[in-house]
């Protein structure tokens, strides 16, 4: 109960309104269900953001909100690439329940499987609440209807522009929205994501950001692949600080794209009562354990992702030390609403009880991967449990891992043949938590890409 008022105090209630905040919590929460407002920052990895300790300054826009948010120090995504994350993020359930993954059936790989429209998502829930819902995605490559993830949404709009280019776009749609109805508003950013955004970056943080690259983004990564894929030795270090310049640069563009949407809601009056989540869909190798890009392993650089959340009306910040996960956002969007609303989905979304930023998972990887001269490093599944400071690593093909992240944040040292009593208890508990909540396979149809489609598809480096 003490730790429990502490954190109460945390927000900016005193006196009487105290008094009245602790009552309504007792009572079963707001009466008034908040605004949603909920952002993707996609491919952004959270030590890259100086709000999570990065050198450089490249998330200015998102420090000056966690000065009146909570900051989740530990938060993962539960794959390493866009499609089971952002499925997950919307169901609140692990890739092995909600199935939208790849897939090798009956020796025949399947880059990307739907999420089934059985699946309930979180804006199906708010729309049926009388929300609202929209979405402004600009990742056209698996952030679509093609890919089942529109469900829910009123209006989806799919395009690839810069980040503050989305949020008025968005905005727009706030503005024209029926105002007697709340609204569920989700944005996916792409700038962080191939090609890197590394235009001018308007603001005081481009002098203290590195300089473009002369090159191409898109041109420096594929370099890195034949440097790192293809050959033994190490990549060239200027070559790769190139690249790091760039997802840098791409960053702010994302970090200013969410200043704009933060600023233009509070200009409306919006943003101190909204609920406000800001986190990435996964991170991005930059040369860790020989790899480049995403959607190739289950190891931090791609999981760990930042968890940015502004209940209403909070005014001060704090950090949350508690492991989450993103599958957790819809329990935490839930939470917020009237007792009535919230008890309608009780169960529904698995991420809002039971395990918490456990589990992360990867089938194969994408298509382009698959058939590259390296593509037998990928034919395999990868299925990653946390429990306290251990990290273990189940792989389809026997080379299973296990790091003590506690003293090994970089995974550098496999401990799994020196431990094998917590090698094991581990994955054994992973088996069991697998068996137990494993979701039905519900049949889908797989809509092949158009050839717009695929080469969006090729743009984004799949």
């Amino acid at each position: 109960m003490a730790s429990r008022l502490r954190r109460s105090l945390g927000h900016p209630l005193t006196g009487l309104a105290l008094v009245f905040g602790l009552l309504l919590a007792a009572c079963g929460g707001p009466e008034t269900p908040p605004n949603v407002v909920l952002v993707v920052l996609d491919t952004v990895r959270a030590d890259h953001l100086s709000c999570y300790g990065y050198g450089r300054p490249t998330s200015p826009r998102l420090a000056a909100l966690c000065e009146r948010a909570d900051r989740h120090a530990v938060a993962r995504s539960t794959a390493p690439w866009t499609l089971p994350s952002h499925a997950s993020l919307f169901t609140g359930e692990f890739p092995f329940q909600h199935h939208a993954d790849a897939e090798l059936v009956d020796a025949v790989f399947n880059d990307a499987r739907p999420l089934a429209p059985e699946e309930l998502t979180l804006a199906e829930a708010l729309a049926a609440e009388g929300y609202a819902t929209a979405a402004f995605a600009a990742n056209r490559g698996y952030v679509n209807e093609r890919m089942g993830l529109t469900q829910g949404f009123e209006t989806f709009v799919n395009e690839r522009r810069p980040g503050v280019e989305m949020s008025k776009l968005a905005h727009e749609w706030v503005k024209a929205r029926p105002a007697e109805k709340p609204f569920f508003l989700f944005v996916n950013y792409m700038d962080a994501h191939r090609p890197y955004n590394v235009a001018p970056v308007d603001g005081p943080n481009e002098a203290a950001l590195p300089a473009a690259p002369a090159e191409n983004p898109s041109a420096l990564l594929d370099e890195l692949y034949q440097q790192i894929y293809a050959s033994d030795a190490p990549p060239d270090a200027a070559l790769l600080q190139k690249a790091i310049d760039a997802y840098d640069r791409g960053i702010a563009h994302a970090d200013r794209g969410v200043g704009e949407l933060l600023d233009l809601l509070e200009k409306d009056g919006l943003l101190d009562e909204a609920l406000v989540i800001v986190t990435a869909d996964h991170g991005e190798y930059l040369g860790e354990h020989d790899l480049v890009e995403h959607s190739k392993d289950v190891y931090e650089p791609a999981l760990r992702v930042p968890l940015i959340v502004k209940h209403p009306r909070q005014s001060a910040g704090r950090v949350i030390d508690e492991p989450a996960s993103i599958a957790d956002v819809p329990g935490m969007v839930l939470a917020e609403l009237p007792r009535a609303q919230r008890a309608r989905y009780e169960g529904k979304f698995p991420g809002q009880k039971g395990v918490h930023g456990l589990f992360a998972e990867l089938n194969y990887s994408r298509g382009k991967d698959m058939a590259a001269p390296w593509g037998e490093r990928f034919l395999r599944e990868r299925s990653a449990l946390y429990l306290e400071r251990w990290k273990v690593i189940r792989s389809s093909d026997g080379r299973h891992e296990l790091y003590d992240l506690a003293t090994d944040v970089r995974e550098e040292r496999n401990l799994f043949a020196e431990r094998p009593k917590e090698a094991q208890l581990l994955l054994d508990t992973l088996a069991r938590i697998q068996a137990r909540a494993a979701g039905s396979r519900a049949s889908v149809e797989v809509r092949e890409p158009s050839e717009d489609e695929l080469k969006e598809l090729r743009e984004l480096g799949y």
